[in-house]
């Protein structure tokens, strides 16, 4: 089966990879320093903000949100459509090694089960659970959301999964980004502006420059 990120152009999927990383780099480290400095995180957060403001326009069909709570500073993700199956048929459902779906829950009604597929898929009202299964990288999952308030459609992400370019949810957010972005918009700069050294312990600024390593691209 084809993968449905082979329809796009490659050096466009190279400059989301990097302006993706870039974000989620800066979400990594503007979480860490949540609620430790806070004279020096309000002088970030305004840049934050700006940023997550330039990534909108950008990538049209791709927004970003923050959820402040007293634990954290969470990036939330959201394509723009107004249902969850409209994202299954569009773009879910185009993804390499789909095992199940469930409207309740992961690994209800196997993709082999035609007819109960298809019952299961139906069900799904606000939300939807996706699995997916390939031998090179096992077993991977999607959930997604329909939020009222914001009106689209919530990619409820795992931090760890969604950096690694060939997992369902990277591919399910690279698609709706790459297919209509403004290439003329540049996040590079102004996320280089971001260091987080004078904020993180060195244990955290360890862990931070770890999970953004350059072979993140590759």
């Amino acid at each position: 089966m084809a993968d449905i990120l082979d329809i796009l152009s490659a050096r466009d999927l190279k400059l989301f990879k990097k302006d993706f990383r870039e974000i989620m780099r800066v979400a990594f480290g503007m979480d860490k320093a949540y609620g430790k400095t806070m004279e020096d995180f309000n002088f970030y957060l305004p840049k934050y903000k700006k940023l997550i403001e330039a990534f909108d326009r950008k990538y049209k069909n791709l927004k970003l949100k923050l959820r402040r709570t007293e634990e954290e500073l969470k990036l939330r993700i959201f394509v723009t459509e107004k249902d969850v199956t409209t994202v299954f048929n569009n773009a879910a459902s185009k993804i390499a090694g789909l095992k199940s779906v469930g409207a309740t829950g992961f690994g209800i009604a196997d993709v082999s089960a035609a007819d109960q597929f298809s019952k299961e898929l139906s069900r799904a009202k606000n939300k939807l659970y996706i699995s997916y299964y390939e031998a090179e990288s096992g077993s991977n999952t999607i959930y997604i959301e329909f939020d009222k308030k914001q009106k689209m459609v919530e990619v409820h992400y795992d931090p760890k999964a969604i950096k690694e370019c060939k997992s369902p949810e990277f591919k399910l957010i690279a698609f709706y980004s790459v297919k209509d972005f403004n290439k003329n918009i540049d996040l590079l700069d102004a996320s280089s502006k971001f260091g987080f050294t004078d904020m993180l312990s060195h244990d955290e600024l360890k862990e931070w420059l770890g999970e953004f390593e350059p072979t993140w691209l590759e």
